[in-house]
């Protein structure tokens, strides 16, 4: 069995005309979209910073159903997370939540805390639940690059 090879002469390949020139391009551009793609979920997986926490702390009282002063609040938390933390930014929002089919509004204070690990976070809410009657502290904890410039 004999086969024959044909080739493709340079001059044919060279000069191809504007139809297949445009699909070469298209699967040249296809392929390093594809690499770019894959590049960066891959490193979406290994987002760098340290973690920062957010402590949600609201002013009811749990127990006896009366708003704290925001201050007053301030005050006893800030002495339990300078326990835990050199430093920490806070501010008063508003957050609401349902219960029972009903809107419940809350002030709450919020502190946003680096360079501290989740133990530290969480001895900070087990102190400020009980000296503020709170049945949680929401804590979220994000991925941030900090710098003190």
């Amino acid at each position: 069995m004999t086969y024959a090879m044909n080739f493709i002469p340079a001059s044919d390949f060279i000069f191809m005309d504007n139809k297949n020139a445009v699909i070469a391009i298209i699967i040249v551009a296809i392929v390093a979209i594809l690499a770019v793609a894959a590049v960066t979920i891959s490193n979406n997986d290994k987002v760098s910073g340290e973690d920062t926490y957010t402590l949600y702390i609201g002013l009811n009282d749990s127990v006896t159903h009366e708003d704290y002063d925001p201050d007053y609040a301030a005050g006893i938390v800030d002495a339990i997370v300078v326990k835990y933390a050199d430093g920490f930014t806070r501010y008063l929002a508003n957050g609401g939540w349902v219960d029972d089919g009903n809107v419940v509004y809350e002030k709450s204070l919020v502190y946003i805390i680096a360079e501290i690990d989740k133990d530290k976070a969480h001895k900070i809410a087990d102190e400020a639940k009980v000296a503020l009657n709170q049945n949680s502290i929401m804590i979220t904890i994000s991925k941030q690059d900090v710098e003190f410039y």
